[in-house]
Formats: structure tokens, C-alpha cells, sequence
């Protein structure tokens, strides 16, 4: 709380707010006739005891003190002072709270659902290329968020990059549109696990992402976020069967080896995604690698 506020003290005989040496009366307490400044000699001491003895007898001022009403005012009109006092604080001294932005909830009109031909010739491409999945039923959820023609990953079959049989896993994946979906099957087998191999010398075991359906706004825009199309997918981290970890956080400027490796993987996402984002386009990106099918190969 500012240390320039200087907030009246309660006082010690009545707990309500002490009014400072000449400050005005509560509002409503009256003034006793005769009571200005009286003349100074033998008369002045019998008007002050006469002021008192009025005072005492008066029960005006008696519930000045004594009334619970006034009392609950005047300790609301301390409170208000103490509270306003806390909005001063400069910004940066109080607890910031970062909000994420959500779209309004209005009549705007989701991505079209990709023909239904379509969707059922990519989940048999999907299946042909050993990737394990879930469909998810097609599902809108208002202010123009969807789900549509998306399936949910579990594994991504490696045999065509001769490890037969073995799996990739990818770890908190949401549903994403079947198209993209199969973009990144394809990435993963030949552009990241290859990469994996040749640059750092251990096998790719799995690939950690921060999800990827979310109904909100692009960062400081009121357009949607490809996100609340389930056409988005953020990739944090990879695992190799050794236990490294390379996480394009700590990576993107860590060794020369792991710099190499995300570079080439940032190169090869952008032959085959719409748009492509990561740590050298702003500091929102500074920790994942942004993948979706919009656009028409923006590659930062």
C-alpha cells in the first residue's frame, strides 16, 4: 500500500476516526450558541464550563458518539479512504494476474467443415501410415469455436524410418483437424525423428506439445486464434531414448547441437505447414514451435 497515505486513526476513546485539531464537527453535530471564542479573563472559564455542562446535557451530542448507525459510517468512510489508497500502487507492485483473452460470445460464423469425403480419405491415409487415433465427433461451441473433421492422436508409427514397430508417442494433444493431423504425422516420421537420429544421435521416443484446441483470440487481436478451430497445433519439447530432453525453450539458444536440430525441424515444418511460428517472431513464441494450415507458408 502507498506510504504517502496518511489515514486517519481511530480513536482510542470511542473507535471512530479522530478528526484533526481544527477540522469541522461530524457532519450534523450542531454548534452550541455563544460558543465561539470567548472573551479571555474570569468570564472566560465560566463559559467554557458552561459550554461542557450544555454539551453533557444535550443528547444531540451523545449520539454523535454513541449512535451504531454512525458509528458503521464513519467506519465505512475510513475504509473507503484505506481501500483507494491500494488502487495508487504504481504498476508492478501489486500481483499481476495475466488474463487470457476470450472471443465474445456472438453469432460469428465457425470454419466450414471440411467436406465429409475428404475427412474419411484422410482417416484412411492416417491409418495407412500406422497412426493411432481417436475421431472426434463434430462439435461448435459459439462465438465462432469448433471442432470439426478432428481427431484426437495417440502414437505415430516410425517403421518407414527403419524402426519397425516402434512408436512415437505425443503428450497433451488435443483434437485437431484430420488434414493437420496427418501434416504432422508426416513431420514427425520423416522430418523430426530422422532429424533426431542424424543431428543428436539417439532415437526420437516422444514429442511434448502444449496442446492444441482452445476457443480464444489471437495475442492482442480480436480474430480468432486458428487454436479455436482445432487447426493449431504447439510443440514444447522433444524426448530421446537416451533421456535428453530438448525443449525449444532452453534449445533454440543452447548448444550448437541443439540449435542445429530445431533449426533444421523449423525448416522442415514450413515445407509443409501453413504457418509456421517460433521463437524469432515474438516473445509469445519464445518456448514453442507454432504449426497450423492456414496461410500460405508463412515461415517465421
Amino acid at each position: 500500500m502507498s506510504e504517502s497515505l496518511n489515514p486517519i486513526e481511530p480513536s482510542a476513546a470511542t473507535g471512530l476516526p479522530a478528526f484533526r485539531d481544527g477540522g469541522a464537527l461530524p457532519s450534523g453535530t450542531a454548534e452550541v450558541p455563544g460558543s465561539a471564542q470567548a472573551a479571555s479573563g474570569p468570564s472566560a472559564k465560566w463559559h467554557q464550563r458552561h459550554r461542557s455542562a450544555v454539551r453533557r446535557d444535550d443528547s444531540r451530542f451523545h449520539t454523535q458518539i454513541d449512535s451504531p448507525e454512525l458509528q458503521r459510517m464513519a467506519l465505512v468512510a475510513a475504509l473507503s479512504v484505506l481501500i483507494a489508497g491500494c488502487s495508487m500502487l504504481p504498476e508492478g507492485r501489486g500481483l499481476s494476474r495475466a488474463t487470457v483473452q476470450q472471443p465474445a460470445r456472438s453469432a460469428v460464423a465457425a470454419l466450414p467443415a471440411p467436406p465429409a469425403g475428404r475427412t474419411r480419405q484422410c482417416i484412411n491415409q492416417l491409418s495407412k501410415a500406422q497412426v493411432r487415433f481417436t475421431p472426434v465427433p463434430d462439435q461448435t461451441f459459439g462465438a465462432g469455436c469448433s471442432q470439426l473433421g478432428s481427431v484426437r492422436l495417440s502414437t505415430i508409427g516410425l517403421s518407414d524410418v527403419g524402426r519397425n514397430g516402434a512408436e512415437l508417442a505425443v503428450s497433451n494433444i488435443g483434437p485437431v483437424r484430420c488434414e493437420l493431423a496427418q501434416r504432422f504425422a508426416g513431420w514427425a516420421q520423416f522430418g523430426i525423428a530422422r532429424a533426431a537420429e542424424q543431428m543428436l544421435g539417439s532415437p526420437l521416443v516422444k514429442i511434448e506439445t502444449m496442446g492444441s484446441y482452445s476457443c480464444r483470440t489471437i495475442a492482442g487481436s480480436a480474430k480468432l486464434s486458428q487454436h479455436a478451430h482445432a487447426n493449431a497445433i504447439d510443440i514444447a519439447a522433444f524426448v530421446l531414448a537416451d533421456g535428453r530432453r530438448i525443449s525449444v525453450k532452453q534449445g533454440w539458444n543452447g548448444s550448437n547441437q541443439e540449435r542445429a536440430f530445431l533449426r533444421t525441424i523449423h525448416a522442415s515444418a514450413c515445407k509443409r505447414f501453413g504457418t509456421v511460428l517460433g521463437p524469432n517472431y515474438n516473445s509469445a513464441h519464445h518456448d514453442h514451435l507454432h504449426v497450423d494450415m492456414s496461410g500460405q507458408g508463412y515461415c517465421r
